[in-house]
């Protein structure tokens, strides 16, 4: 799948835009805040509904407009046919998404168009604390598996209500014995979900490990390769999680009962990367910590064209501005013979190369994009 055109209203700092892409690679050229951002997270939300860099869509309006507009047209690379998205977002309305004219939504588009970004920001997944881990995972897993989307939805689903009981006043349950029966069903569904979700995050970093391998062998100069492993909150011998869970949740009800929320699960999860049997978080350097943030993405690029078939959308903002020219160079020479790349950048210096390499260059001036014939 390619994006072979973008249509942009009050979105950002883009009053209106409508931006043709031809069969190729395309470069965004600009300085720092004229907008090169901004159309990458255009694209992101066409691919999964919402943006990588906000949590509410309020702030991607233009300022002082009532909502935005994002707009894309799809083409297949295996079959000749073009698919039409748009994503609306009303303050007074909330957002909605179409596929094809059709009412959809984000797990739709997640099925659809698959895109994996790259930026500096991805460092954070080394970094930062496991939310954000769990949070690349699930984005994985959905994107390689509807059924992975429905488990995660129903576990999320099946907590928000577990965790209503827990916090009510024991005056409105009618007093201990009310509260734990009203919890007693979600505490089923909890399980139920949480187990198949514990199995399919493990099976998930299995794959992910396998593939960070074979990608970051020779990377780090015999510090390498980069390894990662479940952390389950949970741990559990065998095939089975669920009677370890049910023990853990039966365990951990007085503590619950204190907290008013629910203290274990797969929402507890995190993931460990070590780079030569070392805490990367840790102990890497802010090189290797960025290195290894990209393997992570790249590893997610190739477990998407695997289950796919096709190679997704990549959606790569100023990572010349993080790597060193080798890595530059490295990163390039993997993904150049993939699938559509869209990459932001305001280092001049690359231009040459980057023609040379068959990129397509657009100019962006404050919200405008001038394209450039090659």
């Amino acid at each position: 799948m390619r994006l072979i055109h973008l249509s942009l209203g009050d979105f950002r700092n883009y009053g209106s835009l409508e931006l043709p892409l031809g069969q190729g690679h395309h470069l965004l050229l600009g300085q720092n805040g004229e907008g090169k951002t901004n159309v990458l997270e255009a694209v992101h939300l066409l691919g999964t509904g919402g943006s990588q860099r906000a949590s509410r869509d309020a702030v991607l309006v233009a300022h002082d407009a009532p909502g935005y507009r994002v707009g894309g047209r799809f083409e297949s690379d295996r079959e000749s046919r073009s698919l039409r998205v748009e994503v609306t977002y009303q303050k007074s309305g909330g957002k909605k998404i179409r596929i094809d004219k059709e009412p959809g939504r984000a797990s739709d588009l997640l099925g659809a168009i698959k895109v994996v970004s790259f930026a500096p920001s991805d460092v954070e997944l080394v970094q930062e604390s496991a939310q954000v881990r769990r949070r690349f995972l699930d984005l994985i897993g959905c994107q390689l598996s509807p059924k992975y989307m429905t488990v995660l939805r129903e576990y999320q689903r099946a907590i928000r209500q577990r965790n209503e009981t827990l916090a009510k006043s024991f005056v409105y349950s009618r007093g201990k014995n009310g509260a734990s029966l009203a919890r007693e069903p979600w505490t089923d569904l909890v399980i139920e979900h949480g187990s198949e979700l514990f199995r399919r995050r493990r099976h998930l970093v299995d794959q992910l490990s396998e593939t960070l391998r074979d990608l970051s062998e020779d990377a780090y100069k015999g510090g390498g390769p980069l390894d990662v492993t479940y952390d389950p909150a949970v741990p559990w011998d065998g095939d089975d999680p669920r009677p370890a869970f049910e023990v853990a949740l039966a365990d951990s009800r007085d503590r619950e009962e204190a907290v008013g929320y629910t203290t274990c699960g797969p929402h507890a999860d995190d993931v460990n990367l070590k780079l030569g049997g070392r805490e990367l978080r840790r102990f890497g350097s802010l090189g290797q910590q960025q290195l290894s943030a990209m393997f992570l993405k790249l590893a997610q690029a190739d477990l998407v064209r695997t289950a796919v078939g096709a190679s997704p959308i990549l959606l790569v903002d100023e990572m010349f501005a993080v790597l060193d020219r080798q890595a530059a160079e490295e990163f390039l020479a993997r993904v150049e013979g993939e699938g559509q790349i869209i990459l932001a950048t305001a280092q001049e210096g690359w231009l040459g190369e980057l023609r040379d390499r068959h990129f397509h260059v657009h100019h962006v001036r404050a919200g405008a994009i001038e394209s450039v014939t090659t």
